[in-house]
């Protein structure tokens, strides 16, 4: 591995902001490269950077199993987390903490959950005119959605968040990493204990009562879903309405489209979650030498599958950096393939559809607040951290009802 030397090798694709991401992919692809060597925190791994190649392989749980990687990069802090997980404890984990992720589940929490928490933040607005979108808004909502899930106290959050914030952080910090996940077991283990003793319609209460095939999930199981569930749940989803938002607010043409056309929302959300996939790179590690698109990988490697370099390949998207809802069914990558299928997908385009929806009727007027140029980070995990914006008025509540479903109304 020493021998191996990187492309690029002034940039860390582990550890450096890298606005320019998609700009050094697309030269990396004019080159006629599909899976190349780059540095990650300091180390050497194989960055795959075509459709069908990342698409393939994400499939291939045979040769590349997730679990190999998850065990290296996560698991002393995360714990077994459903990607570390092979054959039968994946698929019986899988059944028994997905129910109330799965679409009829979420179809029912639209009305009693979904809308009304995002209502409850656009009114919190009040009387101000101008704001950060994000840190009033995107960040907000996807996090306040779980925690309700969850059944945990809306005030106990921003404790949750930031032992979370470290605990994602192992492979950068990883004495911060294990001492979070100390406190947060801390802070769960008397919440399961009072659920087992009064089970509620809370999702905690849901995995410590679940069954199937005789058995229930285990403690460490339990805990290790609820550590993954903020960030693989709310960070992403954050990034990725902050990119929609940005695209509809800095294209007047596309704001009067879905204002006058409902319906063309659905196709937003899916080109949102195309073009701004905030899990960027996704790790595999080869535990035998593998061949990904004619390049020898040797064993014991680290490989990336860039989920968002398959998701702005030209041959499968043309004109990748153009934000259009004529591209049909958009078959992006950011939710994976495979048996480890993003779990949570349902969830994030409810909430991304009904966040348009209701951002763009209750805020007449809504519009980027100043000239600035503002630009996703991150090659791990990427988007937008900021985005300020005004409006002209808050309109009232509104009944909600989804385009997407024809005479649907909340």
């Amino acid at each position: 591995m020493g021998t191996v030397a990187p492309v690029m090798p002034e940039v860390d694709f582990g550890a450096d902001p890298l606005e320019d991401l998609y700009e050094r992919i697309a030269t990396l692809r004019g080159q006629g490269s599909r899976v190349v060597p780059v540095r990650y925190i300091g180390e050497i791994a194989w960055l795959v950077l075509r459709y069908d190649d990342v698409t393939r392989t994400f499939a291939d749980e045979k040769r590349l199993p997730a679990a190999a990687a998850y065990e290296r990069t996560g698991m002393p802090a995360m714990g077994r987390i459903l990607m570390a997980m092979r054959g039968d404890q994946h698929r019986v984990n899988r059944a028994l903490a997905g129910g109330a992720l799965l679409p009829g589940a979420i179809r029912r929490a639209t009305e009693r959950l979904l809308v009304p928490v995002a209502n409850l933040l656009i009114d919190a607005f009040g009387d101000r005119r101008e704001l950060d979108l994000v840190e009033s808004y995107t960040r907000r909502y996807p996090f306040n959605i779980i925690s309700r899930l969850l059944g945990v106290p809306i005030e106990d959050e921003a404790r949750i968040i930031g032992w979370l914030g470290r605990l994602i952080r192992l492979q950068w910090d990883r004495e911060s990493a294990l001492q979070a996940r100390a406190e947060l077991d801390a802070y769960l283990t008397p919440v399961l204990e009072q659920r087992r003793r009064e089970p509620g319609e809370d999702l905690i209460s849901q995995l410590v009562t679940a069954e199937i095939d005789g058995q229930r999930l285990q403690e460490e199981e339990i805990l290790s879903f609820l550590r993954l569930l903020y960030p693989a749940g709310g960070e992403t989803t954050f990034l990725t309405m902050s990119g929609l938002m940005l695209e509809v607010l800095s294209d007047r043409a596309l704001y009067d489209r879905l204002i006058a056309r409902p319906e063309d929302r659905a196709r937003a959300t899916e080109e949102a979650l195309r073009k701004h996939a905030p899990a960027t790179l996704l790790p595999r590690f080869a535990e035998t030498a593998v061949t990904i698109a004619d390049i020898e990988i040797p064993a014991r490697s680290m490989i990336l599958l860039g989920s968002g370099a398959a998701n702005h390949d030209p041959d499968i998207f043309p004109d990748p950096e153009r934000f259009s809802l004529e591209r049909g069914a958009n078959a992006h990558a950011t939710f994976g393939r495979g048996p480890h299928f993003c779990l949570g997908s349902h969830l994030a385009r409810e909430e991304l559809r009904i966040s348009l929806t209701l951002l763009l009727e209750r805020l007449p007027g809504l519009r980027l607040a100043d000239d600035r140029t503002i630009h996703a980070t991150g090659a791990v995990v990427r988007g937008i951290h900021t985005l300020p914006v005004a409006f002209d008025a808050l309109l009232p509540t509104v009944a909600y009802a989804d385009p997407a479903r024809k005479g649907a109304a909340r």
